[in-house]
């Protein structure tokens, strides 16, 4: 039973399993060909694709062999077992500390520290109302640990979306340059067209005057600096 087996039983039936796997060859579809990418050569021959297969496999269980050997999948799993017991004794003896009393400089913000403490206290027969008051300062520490996390993942999740806003702080440079403000793009240009029509229609009434024919229009738009003011004053 995999109940009675050790933790080095364990993990070495576990990567042999992972390793068998890794070590099965490779196997086409029958409908292969329906999914495969026209090309200008046409069809490739089915012989060309055996010897392909077969090299692939060959080079994949070449590959298995000397990555994964015996020596080195017992040399993982000795390690991995090693290290959990490490883990195991290092819990065990924390525990037994916490057990016979709380030092003064343990962090109690800790939740692996809350949850090494006693559901009782022991040593020296505490009374009954201590044992009671101890309880609930246990719980009520619980509870407080358990408030931080959620407060610490709301925080996080507040960070994850100032983030993503950041491209959006400064509207005017990041997102529409060309909006209309005092100091945007689209004032400037404005002011570079209204500077234009103005030496335009300068050139324009000075033809008109040179050449004596009388000027039966403004020499420009109807308006144009009225509505280029009014935009101007927008900003």
């Amino acid at each position: 039973m995999e109940s009675a087996w050790t933790i080095f039983e364990l993990k070495s039936t576990f990567i042999w399993t992972q390793v068998r796997i890794f070590s099965e060859s490779l196997d086409l579809p029958e409908d292969w060909r329906k999914y495969a990418a026209e090309t200008e050569e046409g069809d490739l021959n089915d012989k060309v694709i055996e010897d392909v297969l077969h090299k692939v496999n060959a080079a994949a269980r070449q590959h298995n062999r000397v990555v994964y050997s015996s020596q080195a999948i017992h040399h993982v799993a000795q390690q991995i077992a090693s290290l959990y017991w490490t883990s195991v004794n290092q819990d065990a003896r924390s525990r037994r500390v916490f057990a016979q009393g709380i030092e003064k400089t343990t962090d109690l913000s800790r939740q692996m520290n809350i949850t090494k403490l006693p559901v009782e206290l022991e040593g020296q027969e505490p009374s009954e109302e201590q044992n009671t008051r101890y309880q609930q300062l246990r719980e009520r520490l619980a509870s407080l640990d358990s408030q931080r996390q959620k407060r610490q993942q709301r925080l996080d999740q507040l960070h994850y979306l100032r983030r993503l806003l950041e491209p959006f702080e400064d509207p005017p440079k990041n997102i529409q340059p060309n909006l209309i403000t005092k100091d945007g793009e689209l004032v400037q240009e404005l002011e570079k067209m209204r500077m234009l029509v103005a030496r335009v229609g300068g050139r324009i009434s000075h033809q008109t005057q040179s050449s004596g024919v009388p000027e039966t229009h403004e020499s420009s738009l109807p308006g144009s600096d009225q509505r280029l003011e009014a935009l101007m004053d927008m900003s």
